[in-house]
């Protein structure tokens, strides 16, 4: 009896020193690029969970999680629930820019943070003839597949450069609304004057580094 009772407190012990003590979620890491945003997820089951940037003007969190990557660096982001303690390590990274020469007039083009992306950027310089389609894109068949995260835009937008099935090249110089699946590689900054360097016409573009 007295050997039970012993166990007892000892367990007793055990228990309240655990729930004393903070609980920390193994850490995540992260990679984003500058003006890249991006939701954070803790457990379901967390409540009332607090948000915190080490580096609020490199990587700055909202107050449910959603974070937004402002300038090159790293940062630690923390939700606390509790005693209950999550870390991500956010590093960001300068925003990959390419040219896209047509008629003597040269855009400018941010990719995305992406394996489509990344992967076409190893195949530049690239010289193309696009050929026209519905008076709103040109579209070129590469000579290999690219890696696809497909999803429906809704909105395409002028300017935006994106991957049709795993080896369709497609930039946009018109607005417009779509129910395709694309894989985005990134959007030109300044899409003014596109359509009129582009014209309802197939043409010969140049993108490079």
């Amino acid at each position: 009896m007295k050997k039970r009772f012993i166990l007892a407190i000892f367990l007793l012990i055990f228990l309240l020193t655990c729930a004393a003590f903070p609980t920390f979620a193994a850490v995540k890491n992260i990679t984003l690029q500058v003006n890249q945003t991006k939701q954070l997820k803790v457990s379901e089951k967390w409540k009332h969970v607090k948000w915190k940037s080490s580096k609020p003007k490199t990587v700055s969190v909202s107050a449910k999680g959603k974070i937004r990557a402002k300038k090159k660096g790293t940062a630690v982001i923390t939700a606390k629930s509790g005693n209950k303690t999550q870390i991500f390590r956010i590093s960001v990274e300068k925003t990959a820019k390419i040219r896209i020469m047509v008629n003597g007039k040269t855009f400018t083009a941010e990719l995305e943070n992406n394996k489509t992306a990344k992967a076409f950027m190893k195949m530049l310089p690239l010289t193309l003839s696009m050929e026209e389609l519905n008076g709103n894109e040109k579209f070129k068949y590469l000579d290999q597949d690219l890696p696809t995260k497909t999803y429906k835009p809704g909105t395409i937008h002028a300017g935006d450069l994106m991957l049709y099935g795993s080896d369709c090249l497609v930039l946009f110089y018109q607005t417009f609304q779509s129910g395709y699946s694309y894989t985005k590689i990134g959007r030109i900054l300044k899409p003014q004057g596109l359509k009129k360097a582009l014209g309802g016409r197939n043409i010969k573009i140049t993108i490079s580094k």
